[in-house]
């Protein structure tokens, strides 16, 4: 993992969290907030962007799960990645319909109608609404319980936790955020940096002068 590449993850393993307690927030909070207008628009581009990092956060533990054993261990690493990728992907094509929608539509009528349309076009639902984005949730599970070190275990319970929070009501999205923002917190540690180079050889500078 390069040097550039581990500042990323551990960014964003700050960003997605966060970006979820502000969409949560938005969406609990600020009243116009379920239909056409600023509220909406800012409350999913929050989101979006929350998914997008999630996004990074799976490779990149990928690739710490895969710098820490064998094998098998990557192999578990990959399918998680594979499936917490495809989850995230899921997940963003929502966002960009909510978007869309929310810049369509001129009002609450409007915005059934044309979220109504878009969902009636096969495999649209499970695909983006009820089935893609659940693959987000096992692949960080799965990435999660590969992972090894201090810390590690009660990461994993407090994603499940805030995981729950959210499956259970939209309204404690705000309450999963900070379950998933505490569960990250120690996780920017175990993110490895970049390896040396293989044969390099020290170089012993000599300030004696002549």
């Amino acid at each position: 993992m390069t040097e550039r590449t581990a500042k990323l993850t551990r960014f964003s393993l700050l960003a997605a969290p966060v970006l979820l307690i502000v969409y949560g927030s938005v969406r609990l909070l600020v009243e116009g907030s379920r239909e056409p207008g600023a509220p909406w628009i800012v409350g999913h581009f929050a989101f979006l962007g929350g998914v997008l990092f999630f996004g990074v956060v799976c490779e990149g533990l990928r690739r710490t799960v895969a710098a820490s054993g064998g094998r098998a261990r990557r192999r578990v690493a990959a399918v998680g990645a594979a499936a917490g990728l495809t989850g995230a992907a899921a997940a963003a094509a929502q966002a960009a319909i909510d978007l869309y929608v929310g810049f369509r539509a001129a009002d609450k009528p409007e915005m059934k109608e044309i979220f109504a349309r878009v969902q009636d076009v096969p495999g649209v639902l499970p695909a983006v609404y009820t089935v893609g984005p659940l693959f987000l949730y096992l692949g960080m599970i799965t990435l999660l319980a590969g992972l090894k070190g201090p810390g590690v275990a009660r990461s994993l319970v407090l994603f499940v936790l805030g995981t729950v929070a959210m499956a259970t009501s939209l309204d404690l999205m705000p309450l999963g955020g900070l379950c998933y923002a505490l569960a990250f917190a120690p996780l920017r540690r175990h993110v490895p940096g970049p390896r040396p180079s293989v044969g390099a050889v020290p170089v012993r500078v000599d300030s004696r002068t002549p």
